[in-house]
């Protein structure tokens, strides 16, 4: 369970890991493909001014600008070289909030011209003896600045539900356990109830009759076996099984035995069992047993009608071994089927919701079979599937 839940999250973490490296390379590829479209778009502009600025003494430079750069939203910075030396510049689409021409305004502009740069590279209109006199200067757009947040956005989010998933996964998974434990406890308490009173009755029957010792005595042997049978039913659960061949018709035939001598007489059930073949699997026998005596225990709780009947049918084929178990009684209502494993879900009153939970867990988990509900309506079967280790 440990490696379980250790892979469960370390396989959420690289896909939130994966996801947000596809997200920052959808990301790049969008706002490269932005940016080569508004480079196309600024030197379209460019080359408009600079036949304007060729053809024409009036270099004013907002007036052939400012149509175009206002349609397109792209900050631009245009930087003219004086014959003394000296700078100006003319911006577009940029807020600046000192005063223009001042020192801050340069410094704050200059600064502006850097970030630019390091993205588009500046576009020259008019060089003289290979230095620039007209430069224009631009930057991403406001929508590209936004589609930049996009990838940090995301994957944030997917953090955040990472995060209250693995939350929700630990509180679920608290929450069985819990009710595995209370279930646990009871079952305890259940199992030896049984043994423990008829015990104290054979003891209490060995003071007042003692002439009938050796049968009392066998009587109480045959309780502390039981015992010691319960005991190493919930030994099993916590160490590591070893599995062996097992023969399942003769485990089926001891539990039918079994139960044949305890079903209450106000209910007249008969258990059938439909196979002679000898089918073999690798398992633990207790715990195989305790699994399907659930199921069977089940079976007998939900007969109501005088006339019940319990069938166990084996099929053997394409190497699979499997085992129906049907009965005739009150069967599962529909809106239940999904819950009928999950630990602490009983439709008795006084159930604890542990034996199907159970069930699964050695069938599934400790054999590498699988148990589910193949029908519900009119009779209930379960159906419970085994690899053929022996055909």
């Amino acid at each position: 369970m440990f490696n379980y839940n250790f892979s469960l999250r370390l396989s959420l973490l690289l896909f939130v890991i994966i996801s947000a490296c596809f997200f920052f390379y959808v990301n790049t590829k969008i706002t490269n493909q932005i940016r080569n479209e508004l480079n196309e778009q600024v030197q379209t502009v460019v080359n408009e001014y600079h036949d304007k600025v060729l053809s024409s003494d009036d270099n004013s430079v907002l007036e052939v600008l400012v149509p175009l750069i206002d349609k397109l939203n792209i900050p631009m910075v245009i930087k003219t070289q004086s014959g003394d030396g000296t700078f100006t510049y003319e911006h577009l689409n940029i807020d600046i909030s000192f005063p223009k021409n001042t020192l801050e305004y340069k410094s704050n502009i200059e600064k502006i011209i850097t970030t630019m740069d390091q993205t588009f590279d500046p576009l020259t209109i008019i060089e003289v003896d290979g230095i620039p006199i007209i430069q224009i200067h631009y930057g991403d757009t406001d929508l590209i600045d936004t589609i930049k947040w996009l990838p940090y956005m995301e994957s944030t989010f997917a953090l955040i539900l990472l995060i209250l998933f693995i939350a929700g996964y630990r509180v679920i998974n608290l929450s069985e356990k819990n009710l595995i434990y209370a279930g646990m406890a009871k079952e305890t308490a259940h199992q030896l109830g049984t043994p423990i009173s008829s015990l104290m009755g054979w003891v209490d029957l060995l003071k007042t009759e003692p002439e009938n010792s050796k049968t009392i005595i066998k009587e109480i042997e045959n309780e502390v076996s039981r015992l010691e049978n319960i005991s190493h039913k919930f030994n099993k659960i916590g160490s590591k099984p070893h599995l062996k061949k097992i023969n399942l018709i003769e485990l089926l035939s001891e539990l039918i035995t079994y139960y044949e001598n305890r079903i209450p007489k106000s209910k007249n059930i008969k258990i059938k069992l439909r196979n002679n073949e000898q089918l073999y699997i690798n398992g633990d026998y207790v715990l195989l047993y305790w699994s399907i005596e659930n199921l069977i225990k089940n079976s007998i709780d939900s007969i109501k009608n005088t006339n019940g009947e319990i069938e166990i049918k084996i099929l053997n084929e394409d190497g699979l071994i499997k085992i129906f178990f049907s009965d005739n009684g009150f069967g599962i209502k529909t809106k239940n089927k999904n819950r009928i494993f999950k630990p602490g879900y009983s439709t008795k009153n006084r159930g604890w919701g542990l034996g199907l939970s159970l069930s699964k867990r050695i069938i599934e988990n400790i054999h590498q079979g699988s148990i589910k509900l193949a029908k519900s309506k009119n009779n209930t079967v379960f159906l419970i599937t085994f690899k053929n280790s022996y055909s």
